[in-house]
Order: structure tokens, then C-alpha cells, then sequence
């Protein structure tokens, strides 16, 4: 288990606050906007809690201008009985029918790591090429299956 800083928390806290209609209770989709925007920070400013605040506030005035500019879909891919790229269709589909009234879409793939090579298992080379299957089949679905005046993000984590 991972230590969470009293910084962490305070950025949570914040992501929870500005993003409060679009996340709901989730605070895992919580978490990965917030990571989100960490990312997004250029590597000078990735310890500014001013900077990170400043994007923060940009990205939910942006929505809040414009919400049905932006759609954000969250794909879970943790699986009891294992992966299946059946099961990932599945979900990628309802994420870009939630989001396909928007301009600009996100798209967030979690645990897809996970979900082919769990904990205590190895990377085969077979696991190397249905990892990649997968990220390969992910981008080609939303591709295919997007408007294409809309901007599309595929976020894979």
C-alpha cells in the first residue's frame, strides 16, 4: 500500500471541490484527473501547488463555460475472472457513448496492466502481446468510433 502525503490529500481535496458535478463520490476518477494535471504541468512547475492550482482552476472553468464541450469517461478494466478484450469493447463503448455529445472527449483507461498481468504473475512475452493487442485496440476503437470534428483524448494508465 502506497503512503498518501498530507499534500496529496489537500490536492484531492481540491480536484473534489472544483470537479464536484462531474466526479460525484468517485474519488478514483478524483485521482486520476488529478494525476492528470500533474502530468500536464511542465517538469519546472511540477512542485508548484500554485501552478497545479492554476490548471486545476482553468480545466473546471473550462467545463463549467462550456459543458458540453467535455466529456470525460472513465474505463475501469479490473477484472474478477481475468481480462477479456470482449469485456474491454464493452466498456470503451459506454464510456464514448457517454461522452460522444461532447467536443472535446476523455477518455481514461485504468488498470489495464493489472488486469492481464496481476500481482504475483509475470510478464510473458504472450502477456508483452496482449498488453499491446490491447492499447492497439483501444486507440483503434475510439478512433473508429468517434466524430471526427470531436478531439478525442485516450489516456492509458
Amino acid at each position: 500500500m502506497t503512503t498518501v502525503s498530507s499534500r496529496d490529500i489537500s490536492k484531492l481535496q481540491v480536484i473534489c471541490s472544483l470537479f464536484a458535478e462531474r466526479i460525484g463520490d468517485d474519488l478514483y476518477f478524483a485521482r486520476q484527473i488529478l494525476e492528470s494535471i500533474e502530468a500536464a504541468l511542465p517538469s519546472d512547475k511540477q512542485d508548484s501547488d500554485e501552478a497545479f492550482l492554476l490548471l486545476a482552476e482553468h480545466l473546471s472553468r473550462q467545463i463549467a463555460l462550456d459543458p458540453a464541450e467535455y466529456g470525460i469517461g472513465l474505463v475501469p478494466t479490473k477484472e474478477e475472472h481475468g481480462f477479456s478484450m470482449l469485456s474491454l469493447r464493452d466498456r470503451l463503448l459506454k464510456a464514448l457513448k457517454k461522452t460522444c455529445q461532447s467536443e472535446h472527449q476523455l477518455v481514461v483507461l485504468t488498470g489495464l496492466k493489472e488486469a492481464i498481468c496481476p500481482k504475483g504473475k509475470r510478464w510473458s512475452p504472450r502477456r508483452k502481446a496482449e498488453y499491446k493487442e490491447a492499447i492497439d485496440f483501444a486507440r483503434a476503437f475510439c478512433q473508429s468510433r468517434s466524430r471526427p470534428s470531436s478531439k478525442l483524448s485516450l489516456v492509458i494508465f
